[in-house]
């Protein structure tokens, strides 16, 4: 595989372990985080001339083709990535965990709701993940998330916050 390919599938890998977390979190699966894992196959369909991306990209297609995402087959999905893991392993691993972080934003948002159950399991993440604490965004979002726990609640303005710093983020519109 040629070095950008490889590089191309480690991020599409660690993107999508995150996102898997990131949807899994708060313990229910919308049409829309549904559609978040179905947007990943598709914008990474191009990475899939080689394997081992073909094959694992095959096998997540296979596990959302009925259109029924629940927890069985999040657990499914779970599976698949620890097995392919090894494969996709980036000699960088403060890169690799920044990409899985960058997944779990999304999966965060992937529902268009961030709830407080959710963030105490990113905070708890990010709490377990210390080593990254001098990487950017890193350290950005340890600041953000910390700040909208002290607040006790999630009100318009704290959400308001969270939704924009996670799309500056995730670089979406």
């Amino acid at each position: 595989m040629e070095e950008n390919i490889t590089v191309q599938t480690q991020v599409a890998f660690h993107n999508l372990n995150g996102l898997i977390r990131g949807i899994a979190m708060d313990g229910r699966i919308t049409k829309s985080e549904f559609d978040a894992i179905k947007s990943w196959c598709q914008t990474h369909d191009g990475l899939c001339d080689e394997d081992p991306f073909k094959s694992l990209h095959s096998e997540i297609i296979e596990k959302i083709k009925t259109g029924i995402l629940g927890s069985e087959e999040i657990h499914e999905i779970n599976d698949i990535l620890n097995r392919y893991a090894p494969e996709f392993e980036e000699k960088d691993k403060v890169k690799a965990d920044l990409h899985f972080l960058q997944g779990i934003c999304y999966g965060i948002m992937a529902d268009g709701d961030i709830n407080k159950y959710e963030l105490n399991l990113l905070q708890k993440w990010l709490d377990d993940n210390y080593h990254l604490s001098d990487q950017y965004p890193f350290n950005e979002i340890t600041e953000v998330v910390k700040k909208v726990i002290d607040v006790g609640k999630i009100g318009h303005e704290e959400y308001n916050f969270l939704v924009q710093y996670f799309k500056e983020f995730l670089k979406i519109d």
